[in-house]
């Protein structure tokens, strides 16, 4: 084999290989693109029922006739009183420490 043939056919072959290389990039470029437009119909899909959700919470009263709506809109107002109850909670406890640390700094500034 002379040289010339040889390089063509490392030529050939890096052409080959380089052509397979783009065509697997296309082809995971254009998958991303799709994974990333469905990530967004689904975040748009959650969104709208999250809508639906905020809706039924604030026409409870209309609603009233369906129990199962009316057991969710239940267990969620339990969860906000628990929210509000653990809030309270925080802010005792912060009290407490700031009382301490305040009853401490009185202690070594008086000694």
């Amino acid at each position: 084999m002379d040289k010339k043939s040889f390089f063509e056919n490392i030529k050939r072959d890096t052409n080959t290989a380089l052509s397979r290389i783009f065509d697997k990039i296309e082809e995971v470029s254009k998958i991303s693109a799709i994974k990333l437009k469905i990530g967004n119909y689904r975040k748009i899909i959650k969104d709208h029922k999250i809508e639906i959700g905020e809706f039924i919470v604030s026409k409870r009263k209309k609603f009233s006739e369906f129990p199962e709506i009316i057991e969710i809109l239940d267990k969620i107002k339990l969860l906000e009183e628990q929210i509000v109850a653990e809030r309270e909670q925080i802010i005792e406890l912060q009290k407490r420490e700031k009382d301490k640390a305040e009853v401490e700094e009185d202690k070594s500034t008086s000694s």
